[in-house]
């Protein structure tokens, strides 16, 4: 793309970046004479025409967007299928980058951060648009300290096609909202989750969920509270702590209602007032000395009611106490008994060995023995779903009758839906079937004029079928369609020629004459299969023939001949080619092919009485001759 104009305006310079929806361009806006970014749509995304009306849609929603923390879309057009999106140029960094250099964010310069992404998301939300994908990998911070979202209203058309309805990529998941990834309805909270997560790692360092695949992280933003960030950063503030962890509720009603409270809630808790607040204008520079860990001192509340819990204790009666120890004997006793066995029973059992065998078989064996059963279940690629993995305790140790055994049963491996990879082409499904830690088996080629050429037009197993980690997928590759060239009234020779041109060979050679030899390159084309225009099943195109001298007499007297010499500039693309010959018999196209750059293209022509000879390239004419 590296030095192409689109739309006679927009000069590419070069390319600064790469993600899985574009390719991003710095490029020159020759009418206003400015930097711009441009982003360049992936062609699977551009083949779709309910996301090229999406995509518009949106785009052109949030080039209304004006906030100092939003990159600004200038325009969104389409020139030679090729979709694209003017937007601000911004030097700097991603905040993704940000925080893998800078292990010790301080707290003050996170929640700073936080607060600017927040601002342009009210803008956003008070316009009605919802990011839906709001990331580090989003967010940039530009060499004057300035925070800038990008990829507004622009999230939500690839959310709608990917995230929702596919595997989605293990960069935007660890990001998502249960909401989300239950392929429920996003609102304006969805964003206020993501930005709680990008707060979350700029204090910790952390992401609060990890796993294998997009759906095992996935399931844990559904299933599993947010550790507390004071595990991995014992500097939080209980206020601040709260007020994030709130932010993070997995149910959307006991979140902020609003991105508005959790600003106002995170400049209360590190002391932002709305007296002296300014927007936040880090120096990210200095931040690369490891920060010492900012102790707070405890609230003066907390203190009153430690003060009060140790004075209620030590003036307590000292019956109660007495009462309280007993208590917690025999709680501990009843628990002991219970997982232990019976204290007074003389009879010890010794644990049967159950690890291998099937959950079912080894509870009734152990029933039998007069043990008691609990089971854990866990995911495994090497143990058969049902079968016991171990055992505590172990076997052959003596135990009192009545003892918990504890169990753990593999439940199969890791289990996943296979991708749609239809339309993709090879290097895409390669990609995305070894992210989700699948295999690429036999790839083949086959035909579908429907489909563009080399992108994938079928599978096995098919999309949406469970399968676990490592699975074979076999594919099928579409095979280029070439358009048949019209080769009758040729000679053989040159007809292999033009076939060979537009990369399809020739098939069957019939002749009509039965004593004549099909394959003379001095014989004449009459008809051919498929007809000319059409593709070509297998790139095979049947002729049938006729004597040359034959044909000559048919055509009777006064017959005219000539040639035409066609060369094709090296550099470029492949250009269409039609040489087509009027005489007093009438109007008749002897060449139209497909010509690859720097190739030459030699042809006799010939016609009755008055011949003018005409040559086409891209429906242009070059020449126009009489013979």
């Amino acid at each position: 793309m590296t030095g192409k104009l689109l739309d006679n305006r927009y000069q590419i310079v070069k390319k600064i970046g790469s993600g899985g929806m574009a390719d991003v361009y710095m490029a020159k806006d020759i009418l206003l004479d400015r930097v711009v970014a441009v982003k360049i749509l992936h062609s699977n995304f551009a083949e779709d025409n309910d996301f090229v009306v999406r995509f518009r849609h949106e785009a052109q929603s949030a080039g209304k967007l004006s906030h100092p923390n939003i990159v600004g879309i200038y325009d969104v057009g389409c020139d030679q299928g090729v979709y694209y999106i003017i937007m601000e140029y911004v030097e700097g960094t991603t905040l993704k980058q940000y925080i893998q250099s800078h292990p010790n964010i301080p707290i003050d310069t996170a929640v700073k951060i936080a607060i600017e992404i927040g601002s342009a998301l009210e803008e956003a939300h008070r316009n009605g648009i919802v990011h839906c994908d709001i990331k580090p990998h989003n967010i940039l911070l530009t060499e004057s300290g300035k925070v800038k979202v990008t990829d507004f209203g622009i999230a939500r058309v690839i959310n709608s096609s990917t995230i929702m309805n596919r595997e989605s990529i293990l960069g935007s998941v660890h990001y998502l909202s249960p909401e989300q990834a239950a392929g429920d309805q996003v609102t304006e909270k969805t964003d206020i989750y993501s930005l709680g997560i990008v707060l979350y790692e700029m204090l910790t360092h952390h992401l609060p969920f990890d796993g294998d695949t997009a759906v095992s992280i996935a399931l844990k933003h559904i299933q599993n509270d947010i550790p507390r960030p004071t595990k991995f950063n014992p500097a939080i503030s209980p206020m601040l702590e709260e007020c994030l962890l709130t932010a993070l509720q997995r149910d959307p009603e006991k979140r902020y209602d609003t991105v508005s409270d959790f600003i106002s809630e995170l400049k209360i808790a590190q002391g932002f007032t709305t007296s002296i607040y300014k927007p936040a204008h880090p120096d990210f520079a200095a931040v690369a000395k490891p920060a010492t860990p900012r102790v707070k001192k405890p609230e003066p509340t907390i203190k009153a009611r430690e003060r009060y819990l140790a004075y209620v204790i030590t003036h307590l009666p000292q019956k109660y106490i007495w009462i309280a120890m007993i208590l917690l004997f025999l709680g501990a006793f009843i628990w002991a008994f219970f997982s232990f066995g019976n204290f007074w029973s003389s009879k010890n059992i010794t644990v049967p060995d159950v690890v291998g065998k099937p959950a079912a078989a080894a509870e009734t064996l152990l029933k039998s023995e007069n043990l008691r059963v609990s089971i854990d279940e866990i995911a495994s690629d090497k143990v058969p779903a049902g079968q016991v993995i171990s055992q505590t305790p172990e076997a052959g140790m003596d135990v009192k009758e009545q003892r918990i055994i504890h169990l753990t049963v593999s439940k199969g491996g890791v289990v996943m839906e296979i991708p749609d990879l239809k339309g993709m082409t090879l290097a895409q499904a390669q990609e995305q079937l070894s992210r989700l830690h699948l295999k690429l088996g036999a790839v083949e080629r086959a035909n579908d004029s429907s489909m563009p050429s080399d992108v994938v037009i079928s599978q096995t197993p098919a999309p949406g079928s469970s399968a676990e980690k490592g699975t074979v997928v076999n594919i099928q590759i579409n095979e280029k369609q070439a358009v048949v060239p019209n080769v009758v009234n040729m000679t053989l020779a040159d007809a292999r020629n033009a076939l060979t041109a537009a990369q399809l060979t020739v098939g069957t050679v019939t002749s009509q004459d039965r004593s004549l030899k099909a394959d003379d390159p001095a014989n004449l084309v009459v008809s051919q299969t498929p007809q000319a225009g059409s593709t070509a099943p297998g790139g095979r195109v049947d002729l049938v023939v006729t004597r040359g001298s034959a044909a000559e007499t048919a055509a009777g007297a006064g017959e005219k001949r000539g040639s035409v010499n066609i060369s094709i500039p090296k550099e470029g693309k492949a250009r269409h080619v039609e040489i087509i010959v009027t005489d007093d018999e009438g109007r008749h196209t002897v060449y139209s092919s497909e010509a690859e750059p720097g190739s030459v293209i030699s042809r006799e022509v010939s016609g009755k009485g008055k011949v003018r000879v005409q040559v086409l390239v891209d429906n242009s004419v070059i020449q126009d001759r009489e013979l």
